[in-house]
């Protein structure tokens, strides 16, 4: 009689841990499951700075503001800005963004995106300019890259199926940002990355 009771007890005993044992694996795998999901889907990190996935792109936080992208910073380094480039515009008092008001409906509608993104997530001042006169920009100065200077570098948006940013040849003060339709947002999203330091060449 008693080695039955020891037997149910026992029995009891296993089954209880068992139980213990299966509860303990599925929280376990459950609360990995969810850690991962979330780490993957919600959070980056490219350079020390910690990326959030938003619906139209990536959100990080850069001297204390939340800065929002359409490119993972990684996505953008297929696109070279050389030194030189880069510090002639880190080091500017001003920059002159210009473009061919004449453009496709559909380029200058990702360039005034651009334009005026530049002129919110960038700390210098950022002033536009056209390079032909235009009855729907007519607050705009007519530029061109003989008016760049090193204390105002010029950006000349060239519509082109290449993407780079290169110098002009004869005038170094104007950078020429080479890209069309969604092109244009990749290469702004890659120079203020590299002036606000998240990319470091």
């Amino acid at each position: 009689m008693k080695l039955d009771r020891y037997e149910q007890r026992k029995k009891r005993v296993n089954i209880i841990i068992t139980i213990v044992v299966g509860f303990l694996m599925v929280a376990s795998i459950f609360a990995y499951v969810i850690f991962d999901t979330g780490q993957s889907n919600n959070e980056l990190s490219y350079n020390k700075f910690t990326f959030q996935t938003v619906n139209n792109g990536y959100r990080t936080k850069i001297n204390g503001a939340y800065y929002d992208f359409t490119y993972y910073p990684s996505e953008l380094e297929r696109i070279n800005i050389s030194n030189d480039i880069a510090g002639k515009l880190m080091n500017a008092q001003g920059i002159i963004f210009v473009f061919d008001p004449n453009e496709t409906i559909d380029n200058l509608q990702y360039s005034d995106y651009v334009r005026l993104d530049l002129s919110k997530q960038l700390t210098t001042p950022v002033i536009f300019g056209i390079t032909e006169p235009s009855n729907t920009y007519t607050s705009m100065m007519v530029l061109g890259c003989t008016n760049a200077t090193a204390q105002y570098p010029f950006i000349l948006l060239n519509i082109s199926s290449s993407s780079t940013f290169e110098q002009d040849s004869k005038y170094p003060d104007c950078i020429i940002m080479n890209a069309k339709l969604k092109e244009i947002i990749a290469l702004k999203d890659r120079l203020v990355y590299r002036m606000l330091g998240v990319m470091t060449n």
